[in-house]
């Protein structure tokens, strides 16, 4: 606009300057004034001409580039009587039409990649330059226990209550490790980056291997068990065959010599009986049976277990506590196998504070949950990370097949559950 402005001043002040010294002729050189005047309309049929093929193609190139700046690609510029200006519009309507397209299949590439996040199995968590959070999909949302994506959006992954987030905010670019969180949910977690705008954009993957590596785990420990069992079985069975007939003879003759060994034998014989118990538990963890599900309010689930455990807690000056819902809340599960799960953490429990402190049964509607919490000393972070492994106890009398047990069974109702544990409480979480 500027340039058409500054030519046509121009074309006014040579036409005028021409003009004006043509007037100062009229009277006195008739013929000057005629060649001056014919200069005159001649520079004005200059200016004319130029301004077509130079001003107005320049202008409508200009009004292209406005167009591109505010990156509006599907107007095109009308071709013009310059046949030279006329190829610079054809290249330009040409680049637009190469512009339109390359955004449209970027808009379709990003959508689908949007779609395919946002259905993928993975957690994906995108960060922005800052390494702050600037989405998370529906399975890292899942994964991560997180209900609202406002509630982490615009933090750095230190920030937030994500239960690992300290192994994640320590991710360098292309690590890839596998983490565990307080309960036995196993991560792998990757991280790496897609270029931005030329920068590099990180992100981390982050997939759940709980199940898979489970599998492999219990069906590893069932093949020990099994053998072990059959092997001791058949030892046990023999020699505890063997010290019965010798106990047998033992007794018949209270004069025999070695009536002295008869304490020793039956000892022995105890002994055998007593292995024989303790292969046989671990063999009960293999055999433990589908559920078999029926409707059960959660509620009178909690007051069975209290129940049970009550006497046991009032000799130790444990006050048990019982807070329910209001909500007359079903599930659909093994209540025997359940209610044993159940029994067996508050055993734990009280167990942990020894005596005197508190024990707290909590039903949760939404989401639908059990919380069975202790005032106990806090559980060390290394001991939280090995409480689920099989045969693994504190216990000094332990065979590591409680919570092995109470795993098997979660597992097998499909709960999700985590084991927290502070200076204040400690708690275990049971999610239907």
């Amino acid at each position: 606009m500027k340039s058409k402005i500054l030519f046509w001043i121009l074309a006014i002040l040579v036409f005028g300057s021409l003009l004006f010294i043509g007037l100062l002729y009229l009277k006195t050189d008739i013929y000057k004034f005629i060649l001056i005047e014919g200069i005159a309309i001649l520079a004005i049929l200059l200016f004319i001409i130029l301004y077509y093929r130079l001003i107005k193609p320049y202008q409508i190139i200009s009004d292209g580039m406005e167009l591109l700046k505010e990156q509006d690609f599907s107007t095109r510029l009308r071709p013009i009587s310059n046949s030279e200006a006329n190829k610079l519009i054809e290249i330009f309507n040409r680049m637009m039409d190469q512009l339109k397209d390359e955004r449209l299949q970027v808009r379709e590439k990003n959508h689908f990649l949007d779609l395919l996040i946002q259905a993928s199995p993975q957690g994906v968590i995108i960060l922005d330059f800052d390494d702050k959070i600037s989405e998370i999909n529906t399975s890292g949302l899942r994964l991560l226990n997180i209900s609202n994506i406002d509630t982490v959006k615009g933090k750095s992954i230190s920030e937030t209550d994500i239960t690992i987030k300290d192994q994640l905010s320590k991710l360098e670019y292309n690590e890839d490790i596998v983490l565990r969180s307080s309960g036995i949910t196993m991560y792998k977690c990757t991280r790496s980056s897609f270029i931005d705008r030329g920068f590099a954009h990180p992100f981390i993957l982050i997939e759940e291997l709980t199940h898979e590596l489970l599998k492999i785990e219990k069906k590893s420990y069932e093949n020990i068990i099994r053998m072990m069992a059959h092997e001791v079985n058949n030892s046990v069975g023999a020699v505890s065959s063997t010290l019965n007939v010798i106990s047998d003879i033992l007794n018949q003759d209270e004069q025999n010599d070695l009536i002295d060994v008869l304490p020793a034998v039956n000892a022995s014989f105890d002994r055998c009986k007593h292995l024989g118990q303790f292969i046989s538990n671990f063999a009960e963890v293999v055999k433990i049976p589908e559920p078999s599900l029926s409707a059960v309010s959660i509620n009178e689930l909690a007051r069975s277990v209290e129940s049970l455990t009550r006497i046991e807690c009032q000799r130790r000056n444990i006050d048990l506590s019982l807070y329910l819902t209001s909500e007359k809340d079903t599930v659909y599960i093994d209540s025997i196998q359940f209610e044993q799960v159940l029994v067996n953490i508050v055993k734990n429990a009280y167990e942990a504070i020894d005596s005197i402190g508190h024990i707290e049964i909590i039903t949760i509607s939404d989401p639908l949950s059990i919380i069975i919490k202790n005032n106990g000393p806090a559980i060390p972070k290394e001991v939280k990370q090995k409480l689920f492994t099989p045969f693994f106890t504190t216990k000094s009398s332990g065979q590591g097949i409680g919570l092995m047990f109470v795993r098997e069974v979660l597992l097998n109702h499909n709960c999700k559950f985590d084991l927290k544990s502070d200076d204040k409480w400690t708690k275990f979480e049971i999610f239907f």
